[in-house]
């Protein structure tokens, strides 16, 4: 591995480095105590493996899903992860960051479906997040997918059923897809 690419929210949108520099970034990171791109995770993962950042394709708010039901209206639908995913370089290894805010905005989780997708079905996260791996696993053949998956989501009202329904959910469309999801518990 040489270098990777983020798809990816807030979690990883930091001022001056994301791709393209269009992309909303997350305003908030000196009041949580981050005061340089040095102590974001991907930056700490380049600098220990001695990788170099291909592309960081993150916008803050984004869902994976094209769900456009709250007041935003169609704004989060135009950079959801479905329609950013095909602008990620030419990568070893892609680091996806993401779920948490479809879960926030009350997206549907929607039906398993793993193929002949259906812009409704896109609407809602489990039919986006498998055809957001099926896509990313054609468009990026050589690439190695790793889904990183908050499993504590502290924004708004969100429940422990739907916390668990996220976690399962992604679990299960990960392993359908090969793709190997590393569990996170970010507090």
């Amino acid at each position: 591995v040489s270098k990777f690419s983020i798809l990816s929210d807030s979690y990883s949108a930091y001022d001056g480095y994301v791709d393209p520099e269009t992309n909303d970034i997350w305003p908030y990171y000196a009041e949580i105590g981050v005061m340089s791109v040095e102590q974001m995770w991907w930056h700490q993962v380049a600098t220990e493996m001695g990788w170099a950042v291909e592309k960081n394709n993150s916008f803050s708010g984004a869902l994976v899903s094209n769900f456009d039901g709250f007041n935003a209206g169609d704004y989060y639908v135009r950079h959801s992860f479905l329609r950013r995913m095909d602008n990620l370089g030419n990568p070893d290894l892609i680091f996806i960051l993401g779920g948490t805010n479809d879960v926030y905005r009350n997206a549907s989780f929607g039906d398993y479906v793993y193929s002949d997708w259906t812009e409704e079905q896109l609407r809602s996260f489990r039919p986006a997040l498998a055809y957001m791996f099926h896509e990313l696993k054609s468009l990026y053949p050589n690439a190695r997918l790793y889904f990183l998956l908050e499993t504590h989501p502290s924004l708004g009202d969100i429940t422990e059923e739907m916390r668990q329904n996220f976690i399962e959910s992604s679990h299960h469309i990960a392993n359908h897809y090969n793709v190997e999801c590393i569990d996170l518990d970010i507090h």
